[in-house]
């Protein structure tokens, strides 16, 4: 089952935890699957219109993931990371 790497600033919802096993065919399926679980992450990494934040990177296994391929599939062994931009100021 993949899992999803979670960053320590949106860890509210998932209670602490850092990375969630899942069960999901796409990298959506994927954050999906941890929103199913911990509802409120969903709206960390996605906009009202679905796409990804612009403040969020999304990586599977090391790689950084265009925005527009987040219907890519993912296989059992894959690791998806959330990447949160943090800005200051």
């Amino acid at each position: 089952m993949p899992s999803v790497i979670i960053p320590p600033p949106y860890r509210g919802p998932t209670r602490g935890k850092a990375e969630i096993t899942v069960v999901a065919d796409t990298l959506r399926g994927c954050i999906m699957a941890v929103e199913e679980q911990h509802p409120g992450f969903g709206e960390l990494v996605f906009a009202p219109n679905g796409t990804v934040h612009r403040y969020v990177t999304l990586f599977l296994n090391g790689e950084v993931v265009d925005p527009s391929d987040i219907d890519r599939a993912v296989v059992e062994d894959d690791a998806v990371e959330v990447l949160a931009a943090i800005a200051g100021g």
